[in-house]
């Protein structure tokens, strides 16, 4: 007779899983390779920039480190507005420094940086490929260091032929030796492409000493081509080249332009925008014996033209912006919100966001669930995208407006206001109220520049 036994079912604490704990390897997200780089170097140019300004050998008379450090932040963000004279606080070593930190705000971190490893004969890795496309807007990691030469390249093209039309313009014009038409030449053109609106030449007159003659009305208008090239962007300079077709038939040659859609709502959006506000200071400062009211109507109209496409892009003005009407002020510190394209030295929102959000409101508007433009289907999330950008910059400079009227004890709302505007834009056009902003209310602006710079 055979027994049972109780070891033929094994016991249920066995049955149960076991359980293994590995341990995940964390991968530091900070260095390198964090997304955040671009923040960190814009802050450490920032921060070297305004130590070596600080330094005896880059200015007159004495200046505080908060001084330094707005103007350092100004410069890098290519802002352009100045709590202190540029021609008469800095000196040649300052100027320089304020000069470079433009051309390395110009040209983003990440590409200025890529361009130094790629000189220096360094390869870029595959994390560095992916954060500088992300920058310059390429999807083709393979490109991105061709891309990075060309973009270089062409600014530097564009900044030395400046400082040559400059230079041949400032000889006609002034009574200055070679050395000093050289290097007002080269501080204009490269203050010009990079929309950064500094300048050296009479003590706060920005470009005001060009509003009237002819020779200087010739500057002011080459000044806007060049921050007009440098606003629109590297990409649509490529694509106006790459992208022309001519079709030739029997002799006669039919020309063909074949542009992206990018490209076309920057061009189309800056044209209407240009005349626009144009035609608007025109009017609103026509009778405006502090503006434009004493001139000819040739210089009106240059004038105009010339202040409607810096409120969007670069921040010089040609006449006094503190005496002009309050509602011209509204205007331009409107376009200075709108700003220029992506991925240029311009400021603002951007040009695409602005037309993306009025696209979005209007489909809404009449009941549709897509957006288009130009006779193609933009995606939805693109107009969610660009409505919360616009929003959140709204907020924004509503929050820095409160509190500078809280850290100011005596202000005027109005100037104030715009500029507010002109920092978070990094426009940099001014009524000369930034020069009386107390210390509190700097760092709120110095605050503003650099999210304006990296946020948008």
């Amino acid at each position: 007779m055979l027994k049972k036994s109780s070891s033929i079912r094994p016991r249920d604490k066995n049955l149960e899983p076991q359980y293994i704990k590995s341990e995940k390897r964390k991968t530091s997200q900070r260095g390198a390779s964090s997304p955040l780089i671009v923040v960190y170097g814009f802050l450490a140019i920032i921060i070297v920039g305004a130590s070596l300004l600080y330094l005896p050998f880059s200015h007159y008379e004495k200046i505080s480190f908060i001084d330094a450090l707005f103007t350092a932040t100004s410069a890098t963000t290519v802002t352009g507005l100045i709590v202190v004279d540029t021609a008469s606080s800095w000196t040649m070593y300052g100027q320089i420094i304020i000069a470079l930190l433009i051309i390395l705000g110009g040209i983003g971190f990440m590409t200025g940086a890529a361009f130094f490893l790629i000189a220096a004969g360094q390869s870029l890795g595959l994390t560095r490929r992916v954060q500088i496309g992300q920058g310059l807007g390429e999807e083709k990691l393979d490109s991105v260091r061709g891309l990075v030469l060309k973009v270089v390249i062409s600014s530097l093209f564009f900044q030395i032929l400046g400082a040559i039309i400059f230079f041949i313009l400032f000889n006609l014009n002034f009574n200055y030796g070679f050395k000093d038409n050289l290097w007002l030449s080269i501080f204009h053109s490269i203050s010009s492409f990079n929309n950064a609106g500094f300048t050296i030449f009479q003590e706060n007159s920005n470009l005001e000493i060009f509003s009237r003659g002819g020779l200087n009305n010739l500057i002011l208008i080459f000044t806007s081509l060049l921050f007009f090239l440098g606003g629109i962007g590297y990409f649509v300079m490529n694509d106006l080249v790459h992208h022309r077709k001519i079709f030739g038939q029997k002799g006669f040659r039919r020309f063909r332009v074949l542009l992206s859609l990018e490209t076309k709502m920057i061009l189309i959006g800056s044209i209407l925008l240009t005349l626009i506000g144009t035609l608007l200071i025109f009017i609103f400062e026509f009778s405006n014996i502090q503006t434009i009211g004493q001139f000819t109507t040739f210089e009106k109209i240059i004038n105009s033209l010339f202040t409607s496409m810096s409120t969007r892009t670069a921040g010089f003005n040609s006449f006094d912006m503190s005496s002009t009407h309050d509602y011209t002020n509204i205007i331009c510190a409107i376009f200075m919100f709108i700003g220029g394209g992506p991925a240029s030295t311009a400021g603002g929102i951007k040009i695409t966001t602005f037309i993306l959000s009025l696209l979005m409101i209007f489909s809404h508007l009449k009941g549709r669930e897509n957006i288009t433009f130009s006779g193609r289907e933009i995606p939805y999330s693109l107009g969610v995208r660009s409505l919360i950008i616009l929003v959140l910059s709204l907020f924004i400079v509503l929050f820095m407006i409160i509190l500078i009227l809280i850290f100011e004890e005596q202000y005027n709302f109005s100037l104030i206001t715009f500029e507010v505007f002109s920092a978070f834009a990094t426009n940099g056009m001014s009524t000369g109220a930034s020069a009386f902003l107390n210390d509190y209310s700097k760092i709120v602006f110095i605050l503003g520049m650099f999210i304006g710079r990296l946020g948008p």
